[in-house]
C-alpha cells in the first residue's frame, strides 16, 4: 500500500512539473513580448536621443534556454500550437496515466523500489511520443504542399509580380497548414525582417530543409541577381522529386511495418487459440503470480521489439 501511494505521489509530481513548465511557456509568451517591446522601446528612444535619428529596430533576446531545451526534448513546440491535434494538457495527462500504470505493473517484476523512476521514464517517453506524432503529422502534411507553393510563386513571378506578392498569393490561395505558416512568415517580413531570414525562422520551426533551400535561393538571388523564375522552377522540380521519393520510401516501408505488426500480434493470436483448446495453460498467466510476471515480460518485449523495428524503418527511410 505504501509503495502504491509512493507511485501515485510520483505520478502527481511528474504531472505537476511538466504541466507547470508547459503552462509557464504558454502563458508567459505575451508577457515576454511586452517586456521585449518595452525594453527595446526604451533602448531605441535613448539611441534616438543620442543620434538624432528614429529607429524601429527591436531586440529579440532569447529567454529561458533550459525550459526551451526541455520542451525540445519533449518534442513540444510552443511556436506551433496549430499542430496539436490533442490538447497539450490532455497529452500530458495521458502520458502520466501511462507512466503510472506502467510503473505499477513493473513493480510486480523488479520490486516497488524501481517502480517510481521507471514509471516516470515511461510517462516521459509517452508524452514525447504523442507530441512527436503530432509534430510529424503536421510537418508531413506541409511537406507535400511545398512543390505546389513554389510552382505558384514561379507563375506569379513570370506574370510580373514581385517576390512579396508571389508569397502573398501562396498565403492566400494555398490550403492549411502551409497557408498559415506563409502568412506568419509574411508577418515577419512586414515588420522589417528580410525574406531569407523569415524563411530560415520558418525552417527552424518546422525543421523542413526545403524552406532552408528556398531561403538560400532567395538570399543569393537578391545579392547576385539572375533569373529568379528559372531558379525557383529548378528548385520546385528538385523538391517535387524529393516528395515523390519520400512517398515511394513510405510505400516500400509499409510492408515492413505490416510485418512488424504481425510479429507483435501473432503471439497473442496463438495464446487466444490455445485458450480455446486448453484453458488451464492461459489461466496460469492471469491467476499465478509467476505467470503474471511472464506475461508482462512478454508484453514488454513485444512492444520494445515493435518500437525497434519502427525505428529501424524510419532510419532507413531518412537515409
Amino acid at each position: 500500500m505504501d509503495q502504491t501511494l509512493l507511485l501515485g505521489v510520483g505520478a502527481l509530481l511528474t504531472l505537476a512539473l511538466v504541466t507547470g513548465i508547459v503552462t509557464l511557456v504558454k502563458t508567459g509568451q505575451a508577457r515576454r513580448l511586452k517586456e521585449r517591446v518595452s525594453v527595446a522601446g526604451a533602448l531605441e528612444s535613448q539611441a534616438a536621443l543620442q543620434s538624432g535619428l528614429p529607429s524601429i529596430r527591436l531586440q529579440t533576446n532569447e529567454t529561458q534556454p533550459l525550459v526551451q531545451r526541455f520542451l525540445r526534448l519533449l518534442r513540444f513546440n510552443p511556436d506551433l500550437p496549430q499542430e496539436q491535434v490533442i490538447p497539450w494538457w490532455l497529452t500530458i495527462l495521458l502520458g502520466v496515466i501511462a507512466g503510472a500504470l506502467g510503473g505499477y505493473y513493473i513493480g510486480f517484476l523488479i520490486g516497488r523500489s524501481m517502480s517510481v523512476p521507471l514509471g516516470i521514464v515511461l510517462g516521459f517517453f509517452a508524452i514525447r511520443g504523442l507530441f512527436g506524432w503530432q509534430h510529424q503529422r503536421y510537418v508531413e502534411s506541409m511537406f507535400v504542399q511545398i512543390p505546389d507553393a513554389i510552382g505558384m510563386m514561379v507563375r506569379a513571378i513570370r506574370a510580373g509580380l514581385p517576390v512579396g506578392e508571389a508569397m502573398r498569393s501562396v498565403a492566400a490561395e494555398m490550403t492549411a497548414p502551409l497557408r498559415e505558416e506563409f502568412a506568419r512568415m509574411l508577418g515577419d517580413v512586414a515588420v522589417g525582417r528580410p525574406v531569407d531570414q523569415a524563411l530560415m525562422r520558418l525552417y527552424k520551426r518546422t525543421e523542413l530543409p526545403e524552406f532552408s533551400f528556398l531561403a538560400v535561393t532567395l538570399g543569393l538571388q537578391s545579392q547576385t541577381g539572375g533569373n529568379l523564375a528559372e531558379t525557383l522552377e529548378n528548385l520546385a522540380d528538385i523538391v517535387r522529386k524529393r516528395v515523390a521519393l519520400a512517398k515511394r520510401a513510405k510505400a516500400l516501408a509499409a510492408e515492413a511495418r505490416m510485418q512488424a505488426g504481425i510479429l507483435m500480434v501473432l503471439p497473442y493470436i496463438a495464446a487466444l487459440a490455445m485458450s480455446q483448446i486448453q484453458d488451464f495453460y492461459i489461466e496460469n498467466f492471469f491467476y499465478n503470480p509467476t505467470g503474471q510476471k511472464l506475461l508482462m515480460v512478454g508484453l514488454g518485449f513485444s512492444v520494445f521489439g515493435y518500437l525497434v523495428i519502427r525505428w529501424m524503418i524510419k532510419r532507413a527511410g531518412s537515409d
